[in-house]
């Protein structure tokens, strides 16, 4: 390591470290000297003085009149280390004193949730595979499902099998599984029945009033059926809290 490369590290920028050097070769001499010295104009090597005796690097002094400066002794450098060693441990105990404001004050300005809706059958793939897509996105090898009774019906003259099958298969090679809640029931829902395979995940609802909710992560996904389906999804972290906050309490309901 040259001597350069270590006043650097130790936190002097390059024009501080040329001037440094020129005091140490030069030995006490005025600003004007060690400017030209180091090439640089006389203010801002003034400036760059004064900056180093504040550290403690430095001292000055007059001569004749003049104000010279001067490296005192080679352990002002080790002195100086030292001292910001010192203050490094004091701002260390402080931070810790200081972590759990800056904690709180993290995120404290609440974000908007992003919305989009999927209108119709035909956006009703895209709903699908956004689910997935959001998974894969948030490297989850488990999204949740609550929905409430089966995919046999048809909407749109048009089966809602395939489309269901083509999310089951997406899921099944990108290794992705689903926690599986029926809520079953019309007005009053009566009791939950949990699913334990992806494969059982066509005994969802898609038919009249059902809506099912899908949980991947920090976004929750809602369809809902009725004359033709609406879907939304929503990414917000605290809403999806709350709403796996719900799905784990429906879960011990059915249990």
């Amino acid at each position: 390591m040259n001597i350069e490369s270590f006043f650097q590290k130790l936190g002097l920028d390059e024009k501080e470290t040329k001037v440094l050097m020129g005091v140490i070769r030069l030995g006490s001499q005025p600003a004007s000297v060690i400017a030209k010295n180091s090439k640089l104009d006389r203010t801002t090597t003034y400036r760059l003085l004064k900056q180093l005796c504040d550290r403690k690097i430095l001292a000055h002094s007059k001569k004749n009149g003049i104000t010279v400066f001067y490296l005192k002794n080679v352990s002002d450098i080790e002195n100086y280390l030292n001292n910001q060693k010192k203050r490094i441990t004091e701002l260390s105990s402080e931070y810790k004193e200081i972590a759990p404001q800056l904690l709180s004050l993290q995120g404290s300005i609440q974000e908007l949730p992003k919305m989009q809706i999927y209108e119709g059958y035909f956006q009703l793939e895209t709903f699908y595979n956004d689910i997935v897509n959001s998974a894969i996105e948030q490297q989850l090898l488990v999204i949740r499902i609550l929905g409430s009774n089966t995919f046999s019906q048809k909407l749109e003259r048009k089966e809602l099998g395939d489309i269901i099958e083509n999310f089951k298969k997406n899921m099944s090679e990108k290794k992705i599984e689903a926690d599986i809640l029926i809520a079953q029931g019309n007005l009053t829902r009566e009791w939950i029945s949990e699913l334990h395979s992806l494969k059982d995940i066509e005994n969802l609802p898609a038919a009249g009033g059902a809506t099912n909710v899908i949980l991947v992560g920090d976004r929750v996904f809602m369809v809902s059926f009725r004359d033709f389906p609406v879907g939304i999804r929503i990414d917000h972290p605290d809403i999806a809290k709350t709403m796996h906050f719900l799905f784990d309490m429906c879960g011990k309901q059915g249990k």
